[in-house]
């Protein structure tokens, strides 16, 4: 995962916290589960803390966040990352062994040429950065 989606990713799940996991307000609030479903105006509470929020918001009309689902989004797309440097490193590994690109297609479940399409330079960069 690149730096700049990386950042991109720490921005937004840092604007769906909950209002009161910032410093110094989460002592009053430990039932607070720090992801934001629900804004009001600048104001970002979780379901806990608008079920129990007093003034907060009276002015402001309630706007639904998809917090929880955006976050479960960023933990998946890390996960994913992970994963596609883990089959790199794989496919590097089959290569380096004598496996022809018909194989590695056979063991990904896609064709000979659509495992060379997606792996070969990805593979050879790989190689290239562990001989230097």
């Amino acid at each position: 995962m690149s730096d700049t989606v990386a950042r991109r990713q720490e921005i937004l799940a840092a604007r769906l916290g909950c209002y009161y996991t910032g410093p110094g307000r989460g002592a009053d609030r430990p039932h607070c589960q720090g992801v934001g479903v629900v804004a009001y105006g600048n104001i970002v509470l979780c379901s806990t803390c608008d079920k129990m929020r007093s003034a907060v918001g009276r002015t402001e009309v309630a706007q639904a966040l998809p917090g929880a689902e955006l976050l479960e989004l960023i933990d998946l797309s890390a996960e994913l990352s992970r994963a596609e440097r883990r089959v790199v490193q794989a496919v590097a590994g089959a290569r380096a062994a004598g496996a022809s690109w018909s194989q590695v297609g056979d063991a990904l479940g896609v064709s000979r040429q659509a495992a060379q399409q997606r792996f070969a330079g990805r593979v050879a960069a790989s190689t290239s950065d562990k001989e230097v």
